[in-house]
């Protein structure tokens, strides 16, 4: 018996997939994502959009907008929901796994547009980057966000190519869907107008230019006139967020900083907080990258990374942009999460992908080994080796058993109520013990529902001085845990089961 064509089949199979490396990376890319979210619980953000795309099926927009200042990612995935009969959280996760699949796609498009002989190391890096890959494992609305904003790039590169009205059309709507998941994705349409007025053929570049703005700034400013004057403007974070982020906002807190400060040093508060914040980015964006620096030093130091950020024009204007968008909500609200940087390194993929690329193209007994790592890298994003927080569904499971939903039950721990299944999520609560002591003196709680951290060493002392009973914990195995605690003068009959 011969095997022979079974393995000719498979070498045929191999040959097909080594020529598609855009389908490989976004199989890959889902199958990393089931892989992240199997097993995982539901991350904070994730619970105000499940509730706001309930809301939104039970009520219209109108609630939706009410609940949840921005809501078009819920509404999203209640849609899909709708659709397959899945329920919201998973319909989110599948919606949030197919943007990720299309952003590393189109990403690995650009680079095999742009750097063909290195695309399966680019393919690569953008799957086992630290600072992109780590958050598969929740439900966010900046995937949508980076799917239509890479959606936008990956037009840009092809109108590059092929000038055309179509294409040149399609770049604005498409940055406007990624502006309802998040609006400072707009940022990304002067990157793409600045890239065509001084990278594209000196005797083009007016031409494509007014291609790419001119009818597309026309509806822009409708769109915007539009939406300053509508109630969702109003309605919306944006309006805070446009005096939050002006200068006056900026001598409010230079002025409260000053206050603390000696008056020698009051001259220097501007400058401490505008530098100093805008200095969070580079300092965490190189922190993340670790060992993908090196393959940026080796272009350095083998004076291609011009050569290499030339090639990656687009993606570096769109870099500048975003680092942009970045300084002024740090300097505005002095802090900075970790996935507002993973855009960053998406653009900065096809220069550390040619990098590798370059580095093994003169050593390839490197080869097998860096592709090693970066597969096991790859894995290590979404494979959590500690134990799941299986505290909180045990925590939500004894509530919904034990205590009846009242106004009378103060929870702090926002997915301790989640797997409870109460309603409404938003519950108001304090992160000022004292405040919530003022309270519980009021006679205003019967059960409290408390997320205690294993580094809050004082809170024993403090059940113990408001007269507090512990009547269940659960606990994480780091000494994190969630404490069920039954006031002096609850009213056990009406509250428990």
């Amino acid at each position: 018996m011969s095997f022979r064509p079974s393995g000719c089949n498979l070498q045929g199979l191999v040959a097909w997939l080594r020529c598609r490396p855009v389908l490989v990376t976004f199989v890959i890319s889902l199958l990393l994502s089931l892989l992240a979210w199997s097993g995982s619980l539901i991350n904070r953000d994730g619970i105000l959009y499940v509730e706001a795309a309930r809301i939104f099926l039970e009520g219209g927009f109108s609630a939706a907008l009410a609940n949840f200042y921005w809501p078009f990612f819920p509404i999203a995935f209640a849609s899909l929901a709708q659709l397959t009969g899945l329920g919201l959280e998973q319909a989110g996760y599948l919606l949030n796994a197919l943007f990720m699949g299309g952003v590393c796609a189109l990403l690995v498009d650009i680079a095999r547009r742009r750097f063909p002989e290195a695309v399966w190391f680019v393919a690569l890096v953008v799957l086992a980057l630290p600072g992109l890959n780590e958050y598969r494992n929740e439900l966010l609305r900046e995937y949508g966000a980076w799917f239509f904003s890479m959606l936008a790039l990956w037009l840009a590169v092809r109108f590059d190519e092929n000038p055309g009205w179509l294409t040149a059309q399609l770049i604005l709507p498409s940055l406007l869907l990624a502006a309802l998941f998040r609006p400072e994705a707009m940022a990304f349409y002067l990157a793409i107008v600045l890239w065509q007025a001084f990278a594209s053929p000196a005797g083009e570049r007016l031409r494509r230019v007014l291609m790419i703005a001119g009818p597309a700034c026309a509806i822009a400013a409708v769109f915007l006139v539009y939406f300053f004057n509508s109630p969702l403007y109003e309605k919306s974070r944006l309006s805070s967020d446009v005096v939050r982020f002006g200068w006056r906002e900026l001598e409010l807190k230079v002025a409260a900083v000053s206050a603390v400060l000696p008056a020698y040093a009051s001259e220097q508060v501007r400058g401490i907080l505008i530098w100093g914040s805008v200095a969070i980015i580079p300092e965490r964006f190189l922190a993340k990258l670790g060992v993908f620096l090196l393959p940026l030093f080796f272009l350095a130091f083998a004076g291609r990374l011009g050569d290499a950020l030339k090639r990656n024009s687009l993606l570096s204007y769109a870099f500048a942009a975003h680092v942009l968008v970045l300084s002024i909500f740090v300097v505005g609200m002095q802090f900075l999460a970790g996935r507002y940087l993973a855009l960053l390194y998406l653009f900065a993929a096809p220069v550390i992908g040619y990098g590798i690329w370059r580095f093994v193209s003169d050593r390839p007994r490197w080869k097998i080994p860096l592709l090693a790592l970066l597969t096991v890298l790859m894995f290590t994003n979404v494979v959590s080796t500690g134990p799941a927080k299986q505290h909180f569904v045990e925590a939500g499971n004894w509530l919904a058993a034990n205590v009846q939903d009242t106004p009378r039950v103060y929870i702090d721990s926002g997915r301790t109520l989640y797997y409870s299944g109460w309603r409404p999520m938003r519950r108001w609560y304090t992160d000022d013990r004292e405040e919530l002591t003022g309270l519980l003196k009021a006679g205003r709680y019967d059960f409290l529902v408390l997320e205690v951290s294993r580094k809050d060493k004082g809170f024993e002392q403090w059940l113990a001085d408001n007269e507090l009973q512990i009547v269940q914990r659960f606990s994480h195995p780091n000494g994190d845990a969630v404490f069920i605690v039954r006031t002096p003068g609850a009213e056990s009959s009406a509250q428990a089961r």
